[in-house]
């Protein structure tokens, strides 16, 4: 057992304790200090005794503190505890203590009592604290930034997807399942956004398009192509059949193992439309540039040969009248030529040909223009078959023109020994003109498409073929007047294009079989 006089001296303690410890006066003036806290600052204790005061050796951060808290605080709480501080030693070098200090009453008189400790090792480890806290925060905001910049960079591309219509879509790395975007839907013509499964989106391909579709994605999954590239049709649940180009390539490690494949899918319908009807415009121009170059280098040409031979001299009269009428002829398939172009451009381009409907009787209107068309064919019957009540409302001008152009296929096409028969009709609100003649009847091939332009029903020699354009003109005509035209060929009937016209208005009609008839 250790008797008390075996301890070292109190004294020698205090004077040797593992930190400072001092005394001082309210006002700051050290009492004493230990060894210790002499030893750190380089100074004796006679030398700090009652010259020196404790704030005097802080820096002037800790001389600052000492005035705004650390003495108020004294002052209320008695006490202070764990307050890091920074001391300057005789060499004006720095090093950090913390302090804990209470104010305590000896003999009537307030002093305080500083015990304080070298806080180097925890100056070093909150410095590195606060220097791993900054770059923290640091990273938290470039983190942050990050991500604001990856939110914007993904609306960015949110919004160029959609004005593009693009759809995007992946492979799972682990499954190699292929997952769609939500808004996939839209191409299979269902509501979106709803998820769609690989199965269901590859049920509505085209089953002509299944294999090519299949091949693109294996083509996908080999890291020696690692591309996918396809166009498919879409069958929609909306009964639409959309056309789908298809994108994607696949990423593989250095091993050729699939890593990701990401894609787009875009609906091109629309565009492959646009670029077809492209197409055709150019081709359309390219062979309408052609015939009408030739066509009208035929009548141009009669035209320059009758002009120089009607100026020979000693030329008998009936042979000058017969070419100034062959000169007649041909400024006339010329003048047709010009006015079938321009009023095709008016109906291709532009918002469709005019009309301007006025209160005529139909009957009427055609017997005129049926006799100044008996006029162009001379030798040829044309016969005028008048059924109905005469009155409706029409343009009696395109009613010509249409009469002109069925007429005049008519009697190109139809057999040079039998008639040709116009018939105008009114019945039940309407009114009809049917031009009809014999001869080869038209294939039936080609009726579907006998009204769009540069079609013809026959072959014939290039001195009667005309660009092409007539019935076309017809067909707007009759559309401009709200109605629709057919036509009807077989070698039993003959031949027949029939102009129907609603919204007829006048008196009520005739009795049927009241009909009379004309011959040019």
């Amino acid at each position: 057992m250790t008797l008390d006089g075996d301890l070292p001296p109190l004294e020698t303690l205090y004077a040797a304790a593992p930190c400072g410890l001092l005394l001082t006066d309210a006002d700051g003036t050290i009492r004493h200090a230990n060894d210790t806290f002499c030893q750190w600052i380089g100074q004796t204790a006679a030398e700090l005794s009652g010259t020196r005061r404790f704030q005097d050796l802080l820096t002037v951060g800790g001389r600052i503190f000492h005035q705004t808290h650390w003495m108020p605080l004294l002052s209320m709480q008695g006490e202070l505890r764990e307050v890091k501080l920074e001391l300057k030693n005789r060499d004006g070098a720095r090093f950090p203590v913390v302090m804990n200090a209470v104010a305590r009453e000896h003999a009537g008189r307030m002093f305080h009592e500083l015990a304080l400790f070298i806080a180097q090792d925890r100056d070093r480890f909150e410095r590195e604290l606060m220097h791993e806290r900054e770059r923290a925060e640091q990273l938290l905001a470039t983190q942050m930034a990050a991500q604001q910049a990856l939110e914007l960079a993904d609306a960015r591309l949110r919004v160029a997807l959609e004005s593009a219509q693009l759809h995007v879509w992946h492979v799972d790395a682990e499954s190699l399942e292929r997952r769609y975007d939500d808004a996939v839907a839209e191409l299979l013509g269902l509501p979106t956004p709803q998820p769609i499964s690989a199965e269901r989106f590859l049920a509505h391909i085209d089953a002509a398009d299944c294999a090519a579709e299949a091949q693109a994605f294996a083509d996908a999954m080999d890291s020696k192509k690692g591309s996918y590239r396809c166009v498919f049709r879409i069958r929609g649940a909306d009964g639409a059949q959309r056309v789908v180009r298809g994108s994607g390539d696949g990423v593989f490690d250095a091993e050729g193992r699939f890593v990701r494949l990401v894609g787009v899918l875009q609906d091109v319908t629309e565009l492959i439309q646009q670029r077809a009807a492209a197409e055709d415009r150019a081709r359309f121009a390219e062979q309408m540039i052609g015939i009408v170059s030739h066509d009208l280098r035929n009548p141009l040409t009669a035209i320059k040969m009758g002009t120089h031979m009607a100026r020979a001299e000693g030329l008998a009269d009936d042979r000058r009248v017969r070419l100034n009428e062959h000169i007649d002829a041909s400024i006339d398939r010329a003048r047709r030529l010009v006015e079938d172009l321009l009023d095709f451009t008016q109906a291709k381009i532009g918002s469709g040909l005019s009309v301007t409907p006025v209160t005529l009787d139909i009957h009427e209107a055609m017997a005129v223009a049926v006799d100044e068309l008996s006029l162009s064919f001379p030798g040829r019957s044309l016969i005028h078959v008048r059924q109905g009540a005469g009155e409706c409302r029409a343009d009696p001008l395109r009613l010509t023109q249409l009469l002109g152009n069925l007429v005049g296929n008519a009697m190109t096409y139809g057999a040079p020994g039998k008639a040709v028969t116009v018939t105008s009709s009114t019945r039940d609100g309407s009114f009809t003109l049917e031009v009809h003649n014999w001869g080869t009847p038209i294939p039936a091939a080609l009726l579907p498409v006998l009204f769009e332009p540069m079609n013809r029903g026959t072959a014939i020699g290039a001195e009667q073929r005309s660009v092409g354009l007539g019935l076309f003109i017809v067909k707007d005509i009759v559309r401009a007047h709200g109605g629709k035209v057919v036509a009807r060929s077989s070698e039993d009937e003959g031949t027949s294009f029939v102009a129907s016209f609603p919204c007829f208005t006048g008196t009520a009609a005739n009795a049927a079989g009241d009909s009379t008839g004309s011959a040019g």
